[in-house]
C-alpha cells in the first residue's frame, strides 16, 4: 500500500503541472508562470521531407542488411535468402504474418481466434503490399519500413513548428538510433503506428482537421492507444479560441462554437475503433471478444504503481541473468527516463505544445497499465513527445548529445544482435 501511494504521488503531481499547462495555453492567467511561447510556424534551415525519407529508408536498409549477415553468420547450414529474412522476423511478427495469410476467422489456437487481439490496420495493409511482393516477411519488411520513413517525415515536421531545424533533426535521430527501433523494420505495427499519429499530432498542429481525422482513424485501426490522439486533438482544437481567457464568458462561447463546429472531424477517428469491435463481432459474435482473448496472453488493465511493482520484483529476482538486461532493467529504466522528460517538459520547456506533453503523459501511463508488460521499449518508441522532449534537452548541450547518440547507437547495435539471437526482447 505505501509504495503504490509513493508511486502515485509524483505521478499525480506530474499531472497537475501538465493538467495547468494545457489551461495556461487556453488563455488561463496562471501566477508566477511565464507562459507558453506559441509558435509562429517554420522558421530559418529546414531539410526537404524527400531527404528525410530517404535517409530514415536508407537506414532501415543498412539495419535489414546488418541483420542478414548476423542471421547467416550465426547459422550452422548455408541459408537461402527467403530463409535469412525469415529469420529477421521474430515474435508477434510470425502472428501478423498468418493473420494477413489466413484472415482473422482462418487464423486460430486450439479452436479459438485468439488472434483477434491484433488489431487489423496493419493486417490489412500487408494484405495489399502482398499483392506486389508476394513473400510476406518480406513484405512486411518493406511496409514497415516505408511506414517509418514517412512517419520520420512527420516527426521532422511537428518538432519543427515547435523548435526549429536543429532539434527537429535531433529528434529523428534520437529515434532512428534508439535501442528498440530496429522494430521499426520487421513486420510489427511500429511503423505504421508511428506513420498514422505522426500524421495526426502534425495535422492537429496545423489545425488541418480533415486530415487529422484520417490519420487518426488509420491509427485507431492500428493499435488501441491511437484513441489517445484525441487529446493533442482537443488541445489544439480548442488553442486559438482561448476559452479561458478573459472575459471568460465570451471566450467561453467563442471556444464552444469553434468546437461544436469542428468536433464531427474531431470524433472521425473513434470510427477505427467502432471497425475494430465489428471485426469482433463479425469473427467471434461479439464485439469485445478480444477482452476475453487476452487473458490467454495474461493481458488487461492493471494500475500502473502494480506494474512497476513486478518489474522491480522481476529485475531483483533475475539480476545477472538474460532476462533481467533484457526486460526488466529496460522497462524500468525507460519509464523513469519518460517521467523525468515529461517532469522537466512541463516545469522548463515553454515551447513545446501541452498538448503534446498531455499526449506524451497519456502515452507512458497506457502502456505502464498493462497486467503483463514484456515490450516497453517496443510501445515506446512511437512515443513522439518524448522524442522531442530530448532533442530540447539536449540542443545547448553538444558533448551530452554526442554521448547520448553513441550510447544509443551502441546500445540498438547490442540489442538488435541479442534479439536475432533469440533473447527475450519483445
Amino acid at each position: 500500500m505505501l509504495a503504490d501511494i509513493l508511486i502515485t504521488l509524483p505521478l499525480a503531481g506530474l499531472f497537475v503541472l501538465i493538467a495547468l499547462r494545457c489551461l495556461e495555453g487556453w488563455g488561463l492567467a496562471l501566477p508566477c508562470s511565464p507562459g507558453w511561447e506559441e509558435p509562429t510556424g517554420p522558421q530559418g534551415p529546414s531539410a526537404s521531407s524527400w531527404k528525410i525519407f530517404t535517409l530514415a529508408l536508407a537506414l532501415r536498409g543498412g539495419m535489414f542488411l546488418l541483420g542478414l549477415g548476423a542471421v547467416v553468420l550465426q547459422s550452422d547450414q548455408a541459408l537461402s535468402l527467403s530463409q535469412a529474412v525469415e529469420s529477421l522476423c521474430r515474435w508477434d511478427s510470425f502472428h501478423y504474418k498468418n493473420l494477413a495469410e489466413l484472415g482473422y476467422s482462418g487464423y486460430m489456437e486450439n479452436g479459438q481466434h485468439l488472434f483477434l487481439v491484433f488489431y487489423p490496420g496493419y493486417v490489412w495493409l500487408l494484405r495489399a503490399v502482398r499483392l506486389v511482393l508476394p513473400h510476406t516477411y518480406a513484405a512486411g519488411i518493406l511496409l514497415s519500413s516505408l511506414c517509418f520513413s514517412g512517419g520520420c517525415v512527420f516527426l521532422y515536421k511537428l518538432c519543427r513548428l515547435y523548435a526549429g531545424h536543429a532539434v527537429a533533426r535531433d529528434t529523428v535521430l534520437l529515434l532512428c538510433f534508439y535501442p528498440f527501433s530496429f522494430f521499426f523494420g520487421e513486420p510489427m505495427t511500429e511503423g505504421l503506428f508511428l506513420l498514422t499519429t505522426g500524421g495526426a499530432l502534425y495535422s492537429a498542429a496545423r489545425g488541418k482537421w480533415l486530415p487529422f481525422a484520417l490519420w487518426g482513424l488509420a491509427a485507431c485501426l492500428t493499435r488501441m492507444t491511437g484513441l489517445l490522439v484525441l487529446v493533442p486533438g482537443v488541445w489544439e482544437l480548442l488553442r486559438p479560441a482561448q476559452p479561458l481567457a478573459r472575459p471568460l464568458g465570451a471566450s467561453l462561447l467563442r471556444g464552444g462554437k469553434a468546437f461544436v463546429r469542428k468536433l464531427p472531424l474531431l470524433l472521425l477517428p473513434l470510427l477505427g475503433a467502432g471497425a475494430y469491435l465489428l471485426l469482433n463481432f463479425l469473427v467471434d459474435g461479439d464485439p469485445f471478444a478480444f477482452l476475453t482473448h487476452q487473458q490467454h496472453w495474461y493481458q488487461g488493465g492493471m494500475w500502473i504503481s502494480s506494474v512497476l511493482r513486478y518489474v522491480w520484483k522481476y529485475l531483483c529476482s533475475t539480476w545477472g541473468t538474460a532476462n533481467s538486461l533484457a526486460l526488466w532493467l529496460p522497462t524500468l529504466a525507460l519509464f523513469l527516463l519518460s517521467f523525468a522528460l515529461l517532469l522537466w517538459g512541463s516545469l522548463r520547456d515553454r515551447r513545446t505544445s501541452p498538448g503534446l506533453l498531455a499526449y506524451g503523459f497519456c502515452v507512458v501511463i497506457a502502456n505502464y497499465s498493462l497486467s503483463w508488460l514484456l515490450s516497453a521499449g517496443r510501445y515506446l518508441s512511437c512515443a513522439v513527445p518524448l522524442f522531442l522532449l530530448g532533442a530540447r534537452f539536449l540542443a545547448d548541450k553538444p558533448n551530452l548529445r554526442r554521448a547520448v547518440l553513441l550510447g544509443e547507437a551502441a546500445l540498438l547495435g547490442i540489442y538488435y544482435f541479442a534479439h536475432l539471437s533469440g533473447a527475450q526482447i519483445m
